[in-house]
């Protein structure tokens, strides 16, 4: 008889967003966004004042990603 495996954690990666650690979410470029934070940006109106937090956060996903990118043509 097979027993479930008890105690096991999954990794955590914290969100690009709120900064904590979170099991699951979205990738994008590496970089994760929790569920919580992507329900509120969803949901987010453009008058909100966190929606301004919302695309600064994000632009370090894209600031990540270009870094990387230019880092590979530099190899190349």
């Amino acid at each position: 008889m097979v027993e479930p495996v008890k105690n096991v954690s999954l990794a955590l990666s914290e969100c690009i967003i709120c900064h904590k650690p979170k099991e699951e979410g979205i990738r994008i470029f590496g970089q994760m966004i929790c569920l919580d934070c992507e329900r509120e940006i969803v949901h987010a109106d453009v008058g909100d004042e966190a929606y301004s937090r919302y695309v600064e956060e994000m632009k370090r996903i894209w600031l990540s990603a270009l870094s990387l990118s230019h880092s590979i043509d530099e190899m190349n």
